[in-house]
């Protein structure tokens, strides 16, 4: 197709003047798995990129199955000269700034495997008070267990719900439960109070059966989006563990929604407030505990020599929260950062050979997508990966 024909066929397709064969001519184009690199039509060349999302919107929604992977932009500290819209295959777009026009198809370098790597899903197992183990993604949508007068049901969408528990149950008093979500694994909890937790991949929960006391307090270590229970008298706390279980910090709230990443292998831990108000503090006296309102994020450090404050700042908390709604998102992120992302999700190894380039992703990826869907997109940049089985060796 000409860059005439295209421009055409755009300019009609926003305006709502396309015919029924213009814009089956259209999508032709957009589906075609072997179509080369477009360049935009020149008209619109330095035209808001409204006008190029706008475009992809629409012709996502008309095309089923719906795209696996929304566009996706990556970073540069350079001036930008021209957009490109790629395409990557049936349904796979990338919108890239570069400083020049002449790019060529990018070469994939991660090797074929027999079985693709798939994303994850919802795969936990709860560890009763007694030890007693059970795998969720495999039990029946039925009641797994019963303690004291709380009911432990697995529900038809899978989630898990504690029913029926009683402040004044003196056979539930100091019973815990343990959930826990491998890599590649993610699960929702309705805790005894009411509490929806979302836990992300290599999280651990730990909760009582039914809350006593004058607190509502579980640990947590990895990452969970926490919708509260409101109850103003019994203030709910989350307190933040590695994985030896010691303690990091807390995050104490009356009701509201939030979201706390502690993993391990991060250098920080961080809550973002998407509603309501939370006091965060830490394990260190000397840090003075900080008040979260709505868009505002804390991070603080695990190695205290590296910062002795908690930070706070005002985000985006749809991209803190962008895991709960089935994306990856990369914001100014490095390749180890990203890395980090696709191995809890994939349950792959990383490492790491030759020096890396210090240029920055942003943006968001399906986490529906398989492995190399995701590696078609990072190869545009200065990164190649080659994979054997489970490993993932990341290269200039």
């Amino acid at each position: 197709m000409t860059p005439e024909r295209l421009q055409l066929l755009i300019d009609k397709y926003l305006g709502n003047m396309s015919s029924a064969a213009e814009e089956a001519e259209l999508m032709q184009w957009y589906n075609n798995t072997n179509q080369h690199p477009v360049e935009w039509p020149i008209s619109h060349q330095g035209e808001p990129e409204e006008i190029k999302a706008r475009m992809l919107s629409k012709l996502q929604n008309a095309i089923q199955p719906a795209p696996r992977i929304i566009p996706f932009y990556r970073r540069r500290n350079l001036q930008i000269a021209a957009s490109l819209l790629i395409l990557l295959g049936a349904g796979t777009w990338l919108t890239l700034n570069k400083t020049s026009t002449n790019i060529t198809e990018p070469i994939v370098t991660a090797e074929a495997s027999t079985t693709p790597i798939l994303p994850g899903g919802n795969k936990a197992t709860l560890t009763l008070a007694d030890g007693t183990t059970i795998i969720l993604d495999t039990a029946g949508n039925k009641t797994l267990a019963q303690q004291g007068t709380t009911k432990i049901i697995k529900l038809n969408n899978g989630e898990l719900a504690y029913k029926d528990a009683t402040r004044s149950d003196a056979a539930a008093s100091g019973l815990y439960n343990t959930i826990r979500t491998p890599n590649g694994g993610q699960y929702q909890v309705i805790l005894p109070d009411g509490t929806r937790a979302w836990l992300n991949a290599a999280s651990v929960l730990r909760f009582p059966i039914a809350f006593s006391g004058n607190e509502r307090k579980v640990q947590l270590s990895g990452e969970a989006y926490f919708d509260v229970s409101k109850k103003s008298q019994l203030p709910f706390r989350v307190v933040t563990t590695d994985e030896q279980n010691n303690e990091l910090g807390m995050v104490e709230v009356l009701g509201t929604e939030f979201n706390v990443n502690a993993y391990n292998n991060e250098p920080s831990v961080r809550t973002t407030l998407v509603e309501g108000k939370v006091k965060v503090s830490t394990t260190d006296s000397s840090m003075r505990p900080v008040i979260l309102t709505q868009s505002m994020q804390s991070s603080f450090y695990r190695d205290q020599q590296r910062g002795r404050n908690i930070m706070v700042r005002e985000v985006d908390t749809d991209d803190a929260i962008a895991w709960k709604n089935g994306l990856f998102n990369f914001n100014n992120a490095d390749i180890k950062s990203v890395m980090r992302q696709l191995a809890r999700w994939y349950d792959v190894d990383v490492v790491y050979e030759g020096a890396l380039s210090n240029e920055k992703f942003e943006g968001e990826i399906s986490r529906n997508s398989t492995l190399a869907e995701v590696f078609k997109i990072l190869e545009l940049s200065a990164v190649h990966f080659k994979v054997e089985g489970r490993k993932v060796t990341v290269m200039p």
